[in-house]
């Protein structure tokens, strides 16, 4: 099982100054551990000396372009983590950018925002919040493994940490601060940390309702379209809207160069199968932890059943799978995910 956590830099810290680099206490093999304060990144060299300059220090600003800035008094605002889509058939169009954001304006219904920034500012009146993007995908990871986020500080430093990919998936004890590079535990009981947990609260607003279910069937041949991917729908990071969030399966479609579907419908038939939406949000997960992993359709050598890794604990692959359906326990030769709605992508 894993016990430390490990990240990447934020867009925050991207391109923000020089390097301050210090030792920190030692690894467990006894070599000295540098780590840059500024970028939140390790600093030692393989023989355990101190770096000129941390990795981080290699990333350029997040341009202005891939920045926004939003008040919320102005329209109806929802923002998630942008993940990956979960099932993409053709050549879908990607869309760079972290932080997906909806705007609707006041007395409208048509959004003239749908579009992912890498860094958002949001204020209300005097509150603020900055939507980081490694803290958004982060966020959206643990939303769709159903796992409750908490804003955790670190002990030595005071920074609020991100449980980031596997990390963000599972609650666990110890913690690796992504500013000082210390272990720290947060409490007695084990939890998964991200710094827009308490955003409504930040912010001053009440929390939205619920999301609910949807009543949209659709049914879908991919082959009359250009392109279609599909997402498990998931909580925003924060949302105005009035209305409760639609739970399902958010659907995209391309015809002409074209986008003509953009909704989140259930149930949902796609070449012929029923769209399982548990097994669809554990596919998004997989797909970003996976770490180039691969993600496969298995079925079990005694009863036949496509088997689904677990989507509960760690969330990363194995070689040792078991069937749900009739205990059997089969092995791969590498590490992989196994999800029976793997081969819908092509």
């Amino acid at each position: 099982m894993p016990m430390d956590c490990v990240h990447n830099i934020p867009e925050v810290k991207k391109g923000i100054g020089p390097c301050d680099i210090r030792s920190e206490v030692k690894k467990r093999n006894g070599k000295p551990n540098f780590w840059c304060h500024t970028h939140g990144v390790g600093a030692s060299a393989p023989d355990g000396a101190a770096l000129p300059r941390c990795p981080g220090a290699w990333f350029d600003a997040v341009p202005d372009e891939s920045q926004l800035a939003v008040d919320l008094a102005d329209g109806e605002y929802a923002f998630w983590g942008a993940v990956e889509p979960a099932i993409q058939v053709g050549t879908v169009p990607r869309e760079v950018g972290k932080v997906h954001v909806h705007h609707r304006p006041l007395g409208g219904a048509a959004k003239d925002v749908d579009k992912s920034f890498d860094i958002v500012t949001v204020r209300n009146g005097e509150h603020a919040v900055v939507i980081d993007g490694m803290a958004a995908v982060a966020y959206s990871l643990s939303e769709l493994s159903g796992v409750s986020v908490a804003p955790l500080a670190c002990s030595h430093c005071g920074e609020i940490h991100i449980d980031e990919l596997k990390f963000a998936t599972h609650p666990h004890l110890k913690h690796l601060c992504n500013s000082c590079g210390r272990n720290f535990r947060a409490g007695p009981e084990a939890s998964v940390s991200n710094p827009l947990a308490d955003a409504y609260e930040r912010l001053g607003l009440a929390r939205p309702p619920v999301a609910e279910a949807t009543e949209r069937p659709l049914v879908l041949e991919s082959d009359c379209y250009e392109a279609v991917a599909l997402w498990p729908s998931n909580s925003a990071i924060v949302s105005t809207m009035k209305r409760a969030e639609d739970r399902g399966v958010h659907v995209h479609a391309w015809m002409g160069g074209t986008q003509i579907l953009d909704e989140t419908y259930s149930p949902v038939i796609l070449d012929g199968q029923l769209i399982d939406e548990h097994a669809l949000r554990a596919l998004a997960v997989q797909r970003a932890v996976a770490h180039g992993a691969p993600v496969l359709s298995m079925p079990c050598n005694d009863c036949g059943t496509s088997l689904l890794s677990p989507a509960g604990g760690w969330m990363e692959p194995r070689t040792v799978h078991v069937c749900a359906s009739c205990g059997k326990t089969m092995r791969t030769r590498l590490r992989v995910f196994l999800n029976p709605l793997a081969d819908k992508s092509a």
